[in-house]
C-alpha cells in the first residue's frame, strides 16, 4: 500500500502513529506482532523530479474539491 500526502512534520507522525494502530491490533505487546508488517516513509523532496510529480498528481488526482464530483468535474448547483 502506498500512502502519498502533503503534511506538516507534526501531522505526519500522527499519521504514522494511526497506521500502526489500524495495523497492529495491541501495539504495546513485546516482541514480534503477531501480524508481520513493515512500514517506511520518505521525504518527497528526497525523490527525483518525476517522482515527486507523480505523487504530486497522484494527490491532486485523489483529493477533489469542494466543488467537484468524482473524476473532477464539476457539481450542477
Amino acid at each position: 500500500m502506498k500512502i502519498a500526502l502533503i503534511a506538516t512534520a507534526a501531522q505526519h507522525e500522527e499519521v504514522m502513529d494511526r497506521i500502526v494502530e489500524v495495523l497492529c491490533p495491541d501495539p504495546g505487546h513485546d516482541g514480534p506482532c503477531p501480524i508481520p508488517w513493515g512500514m517506511h516513509s520518505v521525504n518527497g523532496e528526497s525523490l527525483s523530479h518525476r517522482e515527486r510529480k507523480a505523487l504530486l498528481t497522484e494527490i491532486k488526482e485523489t483529493n477533489w474539491g469542494p466543488d467537484e464530483a468524482e473524476g473532477g468535474e464539476e457539481t450542477e448547483r
